[in-house]
């Protein structure tokens, strides 16, 4: 087929071929995303027990457990920072690989809170192209832990203000998790460096 064509003819053939096969990946895609959602829609959501203060949600946040993610594979002392970005919060999440004095791994996104009654957010990644909404599905009254979930609560994460918990405030938070209908037997523990 392409012996027959020349030059910028042949440019024109190929962008046409490419543009073809790039839409039928794209309609791919997004059926897949869409069935994906679909399913999401049917599960559990995550709701929450209290409603959060933007203005006090802000600073460094230490992760205590997480159910294990693609994204932090091999992920030690990993934080959260929110500061306030005119309406919205910058958001910097920073883990280090294989052990607290690893290498480090940093996601920014942009915070929205959408709804501080209901305790939900949205993080924004890679310029927006990738949105996640998290539930605080509890917190302390002084905002010195916190409970979050994506709001399918297929993930969850138990952070604190202090990079180190005592073991007996590990155990509550495990245990109010629990109480909460979360599975807490895949949980991996965060390595902090010492406060």
């Amino acid at each position: 087929m392409f012996k027959a064509v020349q030059g910028d003819r042949l440019e024109s053939v190929v962008m046409v071929v490419l543009s073809r096969a790039a839409r039928r990946v794209g309609l791919s895609i997004v059926l897949t995303l869409a069935g994906a959602t679909s399913a999401l829609a049917l599960a559990q959501t995550a709701v929450a027990t209290k409603s959060i203060d933007p203005q006090r949600y802000l600073g460094r946040w230490y992760e205590v457990a997480r159910i294990p993610n693609s994204f932090q594979k091999n992920c030690e002392a990993a934080t959260s920072d929110w500061a306030r970005q005119g309406d919205d919060y910058a958001v910097v999440q920073t883990c280090h690989t294989g052990s607290p004095s690893g290498p480090s791994k940093t996601w920014k996104g942009n915070g929205k809170v959408m709804d501080a009654t209901a305790a939900k957010i949205r993080i924004g990644f890679f310029g927006g192209f990738i949105k996640q909404d998290y539930v605080v599905v509890d917190r302390a009254d002084d905002y010195s832990w916190c409970i979050l979930s994506t709001a399918n609560p297929k993930f969850f994460w138990i952070m604190s203000r202090k990079p180190v918990v005592s073991a007996q405030q590990k155990a509550q938070l495990v245990a109010r998790s629990r109480q909460l209908g979360f599975d807490v037997s895949p949980l991996v523990y965060d390595q902090q460096p010492p406060g």
